[in-house]
């Protein structure tokens, strides 16, 4: 019997993986089911062969100026242009048989907008964010 590859894994009880959040200017694609196929892989691993607390992240990004442009170009109103999109990114769930704790956040949802105000609230109370020049090539 071959030996299975050890990790180096830390003793902590939970595991925490999250995908990209794709923009909702398109419908998806083969990328973005890669991806979430490749992360419910590895959520799967940690939590049946592991058996860590697995929390398992995904969802949409319903800001910018792509997704307002595509709306735009499509003559549909901003908010229900978002909800169709990420309606079709949300039922990938059931299509891929992804996790079945998979937890889905639209950057639009309440939650998520004062989580992302608090945690900015405390980057900058911390001396996180500041302004100053910088010389050198953006990445």
């Amino acid at each position: 019997m071959p030996k299975l590859l050890k990790l180096n894994m830390s003793e902590k009880k939970s595991f925490y993986i999250t995908t990209t959040l794709p923009y909702v200017n398109a419908e998806p694609h083969i990328g973005h089911t890669y991806e979430f196929v490749a992360a419910d892989s590895l959520a799967r691993y940690y939590e049946e062969v592991l058996k860590k607390e697995v929390f398992f992240n995904t969802g949409t990004d319903e800001h910018g100026q792509k997704v307002f442009k595509a709306a735009l170009k499509e003559g549909k109103d901003i908010q229900k242009y978002v909800d169709e999109y990420a309606e079709k990114f949300k039922s990938l769930k059931e299509k891929l048989n992804l996790h079945p704790n998979l937890h889905f956040i639209r950057t639009t949802d309440e939650k998520h907008v004062k989580a992302a105000q608090e945690i900015w609230r405390k980057c900058f109370e911390k001396g996180d964010i500041y302004k100053k020049k910088y010389k050198g090539l953006y990445c």
